[in-house]
């Protein structure tokens, strides 16, 4: 994880952060609907994509406003750095309840990514593959709420969520919460968040947030819908280079 950030200049300082800028970078997409979706929020007075702030107020996180928020942020996971979990943004937000954590994972035409976690603890089939997802596993375990069963549930899911809490124990804050910013995704997408609620017995429903808890830390799953930037909102976005004189 880089501890140093930069403000953006627009939305091509997100596709600078992209793991694969020229392919993942297109409109209609969720690295390119995220950057317009924030860039423009930002300018708002929560700083929050009203969609995600709505989910937030009606969770009893009132009054929300952004503190910062990062662009494809990663955090760490054992047994080496190797290996880590990009989020599509995390954000630091201050409400009525205190300080939250937050984790967005963004989807509009792709899938969620990683297979179900039953397939995923497989890894490569050899026994070092195995001990260091097993290590990994029982990591992102001690970030997630208590459930029967995660077998089934879409690992991508699971690390995301689990981070949202892992950064929120770094920074000493007692609130964390896991959103899906969907921009038109396919219905398999719900299906598969539908399940990851439903391992944790709590309620799923688009537009709606359901609260449990990872220990002493208060965290909210949610689901937001949000609109594909028409080509006047794009038209705000188009990056000037604000480092410019």
């Amino acid at each position: 994880m880089n501890r140093l950030c930069i403000g953006t200049r627009g939305i091509g300082s997100w596709r600078e952060r992209l793991a694969s800028p020229d392919r993942q970078w297109e409109r209609g997409f969720s690295a390119f609907e995220t950057a317009v979706s924030w860039e423009l929020a930002s300018r708002s007075e929560s700083g929050i994509p009203e969609p995600i702030e709505k989910l937030l107020r009606a969770s009893g996180y009132g009054d929300p406003v952004l503190v910062l928020a990062v662009a494809e942020h990663k955090v760490d996971l054992p047994p080496n750095r190797k290996a880590a979990s990009q989020s599509d943004v995390w954000a630091v937000v201050n409400t009525s309840l205190g300080m939250l954590s937050l984790t967005v994972e963004a989807k509009a035409k792709e899938a969620f990514g990683d297979a179900i976690l039953q397939k995923w603890r497989e890894g490569n089939g050899s026994e070092a593959s195995k001990r260091n997802r097993l290590e990994r596993w029982n990591f992102l375990c001690s970030h997630l709420p208590k459930a029967d069963s995660f077998d089934h549930v879409r690992y991508q899911m699971l690390h995301r969520c689990a981070s949202a809490v892992i950064e929120a124990k770094r920074l000493g804050i007692r609130h964390a919460a896991f959103v899906v910013q969907a921009f038109g995704a396919p219905t398999e997408n719900f299906r598969d968040y539908a399940m990851f609620c439903d391992a944790l017995k709590i309620a799923s429903a688009p537009g709606s947030m359901a609260t449990t808890a990872v220990n002493d830390i208060r965290l909210s799953i949610g689901w937001a819908d949000c609109p594909l930037a028409s080509d006047s909102r794009f038209g705000t976005c188009v990056v000037v280079d604000r480092s410019l004189p």
